[in-house]
């Protein structure tokens, strides 16, 4: 037995009743489920899909998604698993015993035996991959012998070859010889006979399989042989000869025996087919479990599946859910089209609630979000993706209670209220912690305040008896009930007062309004009956529901307000791991920067060592005459010069910049992070400095003082005038270049910049680095303008670019660099002066 199947058949078994029959009708979970088995290539494993019940054990679920995970890893790389049609081939291996099999039969059982061995080879090549379906191949047998042995006797029609065995291929070749030698005798004796004009006809014909000659009846002494039959005149007479009879039962022995031959062939085939039937059949139903995880993957990928996490504490929260009917519906058959046509959900369950009332507007999805709910618990707990995203969280539930539609009974004589009502008993005795219910409208039917009454009793009932409760209203009372309740919660289907229309967004938290004059404005009912039915409705109740309309707008504005912060926040967050990553590349720059200037160091002192010990061998040979020493003398400083300008850091800070007086709200350039920034605190050799949205604790001698323009500042003149009465050395003599327009200064010569720069190809954040470096380097070589050329594809490169230029000081202008000179696939910045 292969393990895979027994585990298999023993969940199976162990599945419990989570979905009453009338609940999966309802919510129509099996148009779900048949949504997947197309994707089947056999009609046992759709069958096998659609039959599948939720599971209630933990393990089980899990051990489903570790079959679907192994084989996601081969679809992803485009190597799925082989399969074939199975169905003819199981009705063959399920034939009651004794079968014989015909040739044509073999040959399609050695096709299944070959397909068979592939799979099991498939996953013997993968086992560290896919370790649980590679361990049923293990069990598997191989079919090699058989599919080989039928391949060897029957060609592709299912007859048997001359090869099938020696025996056979000899007296084959026997009946040739013997056909022939019959057909001269025959031939021989029709040519004397009708030459002597005894025969009717011109031809040898065959009479059952003997050759016979057709004579004329008169003439039948003439010839000696056999009359095998008569013309219905009587006038011919159908004659065997004699000399032929021989040759005939020759031929007719020779073909008994290869018929003899043939069955043992065949006979010897079906021996070694019935001796590997179970193996075969077993083998074929792990073909089968591998057609059905491959389908439910590729309807996965259609509807953008992803596994949810489930909670056997409970918890309930659908994030961006989508229900597979509706996006069959809206994509007309086609999911993946559908998929961007629907609304996605957001639903949860507060943390302390266990039930959600959800209320809003007719048509506004609130019957939908319930059954979404509903199908994605039947999915996760057959071991299925939902068309959601992974955050999505379900509890793991014993029982799916459901009251959706219209129920009457017109054989029961129930009204709908009567038949709501008798599916609100049967909850109350069924319901327990591990139960979800879903009720779509409770209590209506009936009078509006005794049906909010019933509705509010049973959701209590039904929190204390622990299950978890999704409930729809229009009852105002109701929704006012539940808000005050610390175990239940209101959510509500947003509404567009300006479009008049259902948005089918949700929100948790706040109560909906039905919209009910709104709705039948839209549909065309007359103003003056709208003005009638308002009035009637009374002042109280308008008013109170433009109140429940005034703070779902509020509430609307105050999600986006929450959305908006939250992007910011996410950008915040993105931009801090750019700074610290570009910290750690910086840092690790750093390190082997200092690598190399020891390596290169040691190299100077060595030269050094050497300068100085050949200047004062020098001396001594020359006798430290004046000319002698001044040459040392300058050598050594040569040495000490080229060592110096080894040595300096290039983001030193300028001593002038290191006497000025930091204060509270001065612009700083932070050099080692490459930022700009201004001062929040300074305490004493500390700074603390907001930059990009980050607050830096920094050394005192990390910053450089800048001016409101961008221009690096310097102490007093005579704070330094000491230093500049200093006599030059060789390292000072060099004239420092004028400080960089937005911050920067360069040591040396300005480097060379172009005015253009070419990033199509880049990513946002490496165009940005390449674009940033240009701009350090085109500020202090004097160019005003440069040209960006980013091309037109998706636009997220020049996005992004934007985005940092709409924040960086050293940018006066931007925008697309105009006609002729790239259009919108390039941007011209102007550099401040």
């Amino acid at each position: 037995m292969i393990q895979l199947l027994e585990r298999i058949r023993s969940d199976r078994a162990a599945a419990g009743e989570v979905l009453p029959p009338r609940a999966a009708r309802l919510l129509e979970f099996s148009r779900v489920t048949d949504q997947m088995a197309r994707h089947c290539r056999n009609a046992r494993a759709a069958e096998s899909l659609r039959a599948r019940r939720p599971f209630t054990d933990s393990a089980a679920i899990a051990f489903r998604h570790t079959l679907a995970d192994e084989l996601r890893a081969e679809g992803q790389q485009n190597n799925w698993p082989p399969l074939m049609n199975l169905d003819d081939g199981l009705a063959l291996l399920e034939m009651p015993a004794p079968v014989r099999y015909e040739g044509s039969d073999l040959v399609h059982l050695a096709s299944v035996a070959e397909q068979l061995d592939a799979l099991r080879d498939h996953f013997l090549a993968r086992r560290e991959r896919c370790p649980v379906w590679g361990e049923a191949a293990v069990q598997m047998a191989t079919f090699q012998g058989v599919s080989a042995a039928i391949r060897r006797a029957l060609d592709p029609d299912g007859y048997i070859v001359d090869g099938a065995s020696a025996l056979l291929a000899r007296l084959r070749r026997s009946v040739a010889g013997q056909e022939r030698a019959v057909r001269q005798e025959v031939n021989a004796a029709m040519s004397r006979a009708r030459g002597q004009g005894w025969t009717t006809g011109e031809e040898v014909t065959l009479r059952g399989d003997r050759f016979c000659i057709p004579l004329r009846s008169g003439q039948r002494q003439r010839v000696d042989g056999i009359v095998h039959d008569r013309s219905s005149t009587g006038a011919t007479l159908f004659v065997e000869p004699a000399g032929v009879v021989r040759l005939s039962n020759q031929l007719t022995e020779t073909r008994l025996e290869i018929a003899a031959e043939e069955a043992r062939i065949l006979f010897e085939l079906n021996r070694a087919v019935e001796q590997a039937r179970a193996a075969l059949q077993e083998a074929a139903q792990v073909m089968l479990q591998v057609d059905e995880v491959r389908a439910h993957l590729l309807w996965s990928l259609e509807v953008g599946g992803q596994r949810p996490q489930l909670q056997a504490a409970g918890g309930l929260r659908v994030s961006g859910g989508r229900h597979p009917l509706l996006m069959e519906a809206l994509g007309d058959g086609d999911l993946r089209k559908g998929r961007t046509r629907v609304v996605p959900l957001e639903l949860e369950i507060p943390a302390r609630s266990r039930a959600l009332v959800i209320s809003g507007p007719n048509a506004g999805g609130k019957s939908v979000a319930l059954k979404t709910v509903g199908v994605f618990c039947l999915l996760a707990q057959c071991g299925w993706d939902v068309p959601g995203r992974q955050d999505t969280r379900l509890p793991l539930i014993t029982r799916l209670l459901v009251d959706l539609g219209d129920d009457q009974s017109i054989a029961q004589a129930l009204s709908s209220f009567s038949a709501h009502l008798g599916n609100l008993a049967a909850f109350l005795r069924e319901a327990g912690p591990s139960t979800l219910v879903l009720c779509d409208e409770i209590g209506s039917g009936t009078d509006p305040h005794e049906g909010t009454a019933l509705a509010f009793s049973v959701l209590e009932r039904l929190v204390e008896q622990g299950a978890q409760v999704l409930a729809s209203t229009h009852f105002g009372i109701l929704k006012a009930a539940v808000h005050d309740h610390p175990r239940m919660a209101n959510a509500a289907m947003d509404y567009d007062e300006e479009g008049l229309k259902p948005l089918y967004t949700f929100r948790v938290g706040d109560p909906g309004t039905s919209h009910a004059f709104d709705i039948a404005e839209r549909m065309g009912l007359p103003t003056e009956l709208l003005r009638r039915a308002r009035e009637m409705a009374g002042e109280e109740r308008v008013q109170i529901e433009q109140l429940l309309s005034d703070l779902d707008r509020r509430a609307g504005e105050v999600a986006r307000q929450q959305h908006e912060l939250q992007l910011a926040l996410d950008g915040n967050r993105a931009r801090k791991q750019e700074l610290d990553t570009r910290l750690k590349e910086l840092d690790k720059e750093r390190r082997r920067s200092l690598e190399g200037a020891r390596r290169e160091a040691d190299q100077l002192l060595k030269e050094g060592r050497r300068a100085i010990e050949a200047a004062v061998r020098e001396i001594k040979n020359e006798q430290a005459g004046k000319r002698v020493v001044k040459a040392a003398h300058n050598r050594l400083r040569q040495v000490d010069g080229k060592l110096r300008r080894r040595l300096a850091p290039e983001d030193e800070i300028p001593p002038e910049a290191r006497t000025v007086e930091l204060k509270v709200g001065m612009r700083v350039r932070i050099p080692h992070l490459n930022l700009l920034g201004r001062l929040s605190e300074v305490r004493g050799n500390k700074v603390v400095a907001q930059a990009e949205g980050l607050r830096l604790s920094l050394g005192r001698e990390a910053v450089i003082p800048l001016s409101e323009d961008g221009r690096q500042l310097e102490a007093p003149q005579q704070e330094i005038s000491q230093r500049e009465a200093r006599p030059p050395d060789a390292s000072s003599a060099r004239e420092k270049p004028a400080p960089a327009v937005g911050g920067w200064a360069w040591q040396g010569d300005a480097p060379q910049v172009g005015h253009e720069l070419d990033l199509r190809g880049e990513t946002g954040a490496d165009g940005w680095e390449r674009l940033d470096r240009m701009i350090d380097r085109a500020i202090p070589s004097g160019l005003e303008v440069i040209t960006v050329i980013h091309g037109f594809g998706t636009g997220r490169l020049r996005d992004y670019l934007y985005e940092r230029l709409k924040r960086d000081s050293r940018v006066a202008d931007f925008g697309e660099a105009g006609q002729g000179r790239g259009g919108a696939g390039a941007t011209r910045i102007i550099l401040k002066g």
